[in-house]
């Protein structure tokens, strides 16, 4: 019963997910809101609000912040291995990606990767408003880049959204008429995603239970996988397409937003409501010496051969998920 859940609390997630972003594309183009703003804060928000209601849950009502922690890591691990592996399998030919998606968004991810860890090891017991702040400043200073790099490349841009406007036209299921309308179905989709994410929460606490596994590794494994489900449908869709760099970015877009926001801003709402720090209880610290190499090798794989992912690499990536979840029911 408790698996039948988790796939249809996934499956709630995925769709409504679609739902979602379909309708905060209409508001970017409503207000043609730069695309690089569009990439970091509307395409992060579309594809990782999963994440988001997981960690709200963890910290305000089931009172377990390194649950949400776990799954945070274990989504941002799934993204760096499992989302490439597969795009690259899928894709018609070996992806050539781009120095700046390299360069830019991995590097600042294996960044904030590290915040993360240092973070924990600074603070292993409890985080309170100077820890959300220095998510917060991080997040702000990789849409600094983005917005940055968006201005010295306006006109290649607007070329571009002219293209993917086309095919966004092509491929969406929600017919939107109005911008009221649009919001509408952003708040629904919203309580939808947020509804779905406490049911994976707890039908996955609840088989950790009964199987005898800690709710962190449930985190780990089980709820990161199902709030994911967005991102590589994303992902693989855009391989299929031959947009390796937005199948790719959109890997590390999502996984700074992850830890930068999703972490950040419960904290503070516990704060706000409570007065309390929140309490960290996280054992399980080769979880995050897996993400720092997991990373790592990504970059790696990313560079190499001229900045080209194939088909054995994919593979490789996939396999070495599978190996850190074999391994991390041992931590």
């Amino acid at each position: 019963m408790w698996i039948a859940l988790i796939l249809l609390a996934t499956i709630i997630i995925w769709r409504a997910g679609d739902f979602f972003s379909s309708a905060a594309t209409y508001i970017q183009e409503k207000h043609d809101i730069p695309q690089s703003i569009k990439a970091a804060v509307i395409d992060a928000i579309a594809s990782s609000f999963p994440e988001f209601c997981v960690a709200v849950i963890a910290v305000l009502m089931i009172g377990r912040a390194e649950v949400g922690i776990s799954s945070i890591v274990g989504s941002a691990l799934y993204n760096v291995l499992v989302i490439p592996a597969a795009s690259g399998l899928v894709a018609a030919s070996p992806m050539v990606i781009s120095r700046e998606v390299v360069w830019r968004d991995n590097i600042f991810y294996f960044g904030v990767v590290l915040l993360l860890g240092a973070i924990l090891w600074i603070f292993p017991n409890e985080w309170g408003a100077g820890v959300a702040l220095l998510f917060l400043l991080a997040y702000l200073g990789y849409v600094f880049l983005l917005h940055r790099d968006f201005k010295k490349s306006r006109n290649q841009e607007r070329e571009a959204n002219i293209t993917e406007k086309i095919v966004d036209d092509e491929d969406d299921e929600l017919e939107l008429t109005s911008e009221k309308n649009a919001w509408f179905w952003i708040l629904i989709m919203m309580i939808i995603m947020g509804g779905a994410s406490h049911l994976l929460v707890e039908s996955s606490l609840a088989l950790g239970d009964m199987l005898g596994i800690d709710g962190v590794i449930m985190g780990f494994v089980v709820i990161a996988a199902g709030t994911s489900v967005p991102d590589t449908a994303l992902s693989v869709i855009s391989a299929k397409k031959g947009q390796y760099d937005a199948a790719v970015s959109n890997v590390f877009g999502s996984n700074i937003f992850d830890i930068c926001v999703c972490l950040s801003i419960p904290i503070l709402l516990a704060l706000a409501m409570s007065g309390e720090t929140t309490n960290i209880n996280l054992p399980q610290t080769g979880l995050i010496w897996s993400l720092i190499g997991a990373t790592l090798l990504a970059i790696f794989f990313f560079w190499s051969n001229n900045y080209t992912l194939t088909k054995i690499k994919a593979g490789m990536m996939g396999m070495l998920y599978l190996l850190i979840i074999l391994v991390s029911f041992t931590f």
